[in-house]
């Protein structure tokens, strides 16, 4: 081997010197780059926290609010009821970043829209994915046609509103009907998921954030909003238990 090494010019030694720490210096930019790309990534938005790198969500405006089209619960039902749990985690993985990137892209990106019924309200948690504000809790309604009335339909919908006013969440009362529109609640999609009901049809289950800056519940007067300056990525979706939390709603019949 030494005299192996011994036939070999100065030079060589230099040119395998440069190949390696060119490597290396490749490999080290495109971690940075996928860790700085890929925020939804637990362990990437961790190293992101340490590096004090976290992505931050915007406040928006009515005039400032992303472009996402219109997703009324029959369309969002219709589109993913067939999906499998591996395309749903993808989904799910698009959106999230989606919301992280402020949405320079916004893929399956949609806006709730809709007649929904108000099931439950509660305050976030530390053990939730936004930890500041209120969540609530919809069952979807529809009108099958102009001769007969609003009925329940296999969609329950979560609205995550971030928000300093924690207590807000008491201005949504159980059995409220809700018309959501893309304008003033700007609901984001954030999660899909489906959940099976005994006796019942399968039922897809969304999560939405709110991006309004400022919005009045049913019953109190309006709050302002603030985005989340830090997320829990691993916390669970969706924030409620389907079958507990919906068992009188998932029926056709509602008693109140």
């Amino acid at each position: 081997m030494e005299r192996l090494a011994d036939g070999r010019p100065p030079w060589f030694w230099w040119l395998l010197t440069i190949i390696l720490c060119s490597c290396f210096t490749i490999l080290a930019w495109s971690l940075c780059i996928s860790i700085f790309n890929n925020p939804e990534d637990p362990r990437n938005y961790e190293i992101l926290r340490k590096l004090g790198r976290l992505p931050e969500p915007k406040a928006y405006t009515s005039q400032t609010a992303p472009e996402h089209p219109a997703g009324s619960s029959t369309l969002l039902r219709k589109s993913y009821l067939g999906f499998s749990d591996e395309e749903l985690a993808f989904v799910n993985k698009s959106l999230l970043h989606s919301y992280l990137v402020n949405f320079r892209e916004h893929t399956f990106c949609h806006y709730l829209v809709g007649n929904y019924k108000v099931i439950s309200s509660r305050k976030l948690t530390k053990d939730d994915i936004i930890s500041q504000g209120f969540a609530v809790q919809l069952r979807a309604y529809r009108q099958p046609d102009e001769y007969t009335e609003l009925s329940p339909y296999p969609v329950v919908a979560e609205i995550i509103f971030p928000t300093h006013y924690e207590d807000s969440y008491k201005g949504f009362h159980k059995g409220d009907m809700l018309d959501l529109g893309i304008t003033p609640h700007f609901a984001s999609l954030l999660h899909v998921q489906k959940a099976t009901i005994e006796d019942d049809d399968t039922i897809v289950v969304v999560t939405a954030v709110c991006l309004a800056s400022k919005l009045r519940p049913p019953h109190i007067g309006p709050f302002d909003m603030k985005p989340p300056v830090e997320l829990k990525l691993n916390a669970g979706l969706p924030l409620f238990k389907v079958p507990s939390a919906t068992a009188d709603d998932v029926n056709l019949e509602d008693k109140q």
